[in-house]
């Protein structure tokens, strides 16, 4: 069932709607709301500060389109595969957000064509994210697993990957919002969970709604 979203979604901002997703992941149950909005800013801080570091470099991989998107239990828009380095891009869900973004009147927010940008930016982030960033995004986001005097072990935060993509998209972008507002709207208007689908670590990084 398709049903529009609170136009008052839109007053949300990224940082909350960050938290929302954080809350939504099983490992993260523990944590409460005003951690988890420390733990999304800083996510998407650095996803920002990636993009400004990475602005230059372009992406290397191989696009397939699809369809299927929409079928899955968490609307899917893009997968990337690290063995293959190929990145699946869902077709239908990308224009059923692209028609989304249109009826709720965002268009100002996310000009026609970025969504599909913003999928193939966010596999980007992904790539980088899995690879030589990934400790840097534990420290960024700067929670904890273990202390031991001035030795710290930093905590992989399920999710933090997801909200860093997608602020490097927007970044690279130049969007005035994080893409996280659209998946939040697909998610609520196909009445499924706003939660990270994820295939193997070493196999698949999914942007999904």
């Amino acid at each position: 069932m398709t049903v529009l979203p609170s136009p008052a979604l839109a007053d949300v901002d990224d940082v909350a709607l960050g938290a929302r997703l954080l809350a939504g992941i099983p490992t993260n149950e523990a944590r409460g709301p005003e951690l988890l909005g420390v733990l999304s800013d800083r996510a998407q801080r650095f996803g920002r500060s990636l993009a400004d570091a990475d602005a230059d470099e372009p992406a290397a991989h191989r696009v397939v389109e699809r369809t299927g998107g929409l079928d899955r239990d968490v609307p899917t828009l893009a997968r990337f595969s690290h063995r293959s380095g190929t990145v699946e891009l869902f077709t239908d869900s990308i224009a059923f957000c692209e028609d989304l973004v249109d009826r709720m009147g965002w268009r100002p927010l996310f000009p026609a064509g970025s969504v599909r940008a913003a999928a193939l930016l966010h596999e980007d982030a992904h790539h980088l994210l899995a690879g030589r960033y990934a400790r840097d995004l534990r420290v960024a986001v700067g929670h904890p697993a273990l202390r031991l005097g001035r030795l710290v072990r930093w905590a992989h935060v399920a999710g933090a990957e997801e909200l860093a993509a997608h602020a490097y998209a927007a970044r690279r972008l130049g969007l005035g919002r994080s893409p996280l507002l659209v998946t939040a709207a697909a998610s609520a208007a196909l009445d499924r969970p706003a939660a990270v689908a994820t295939a193997p670590a070493k196999e698949a990084r999914t942007w999904a709604s």
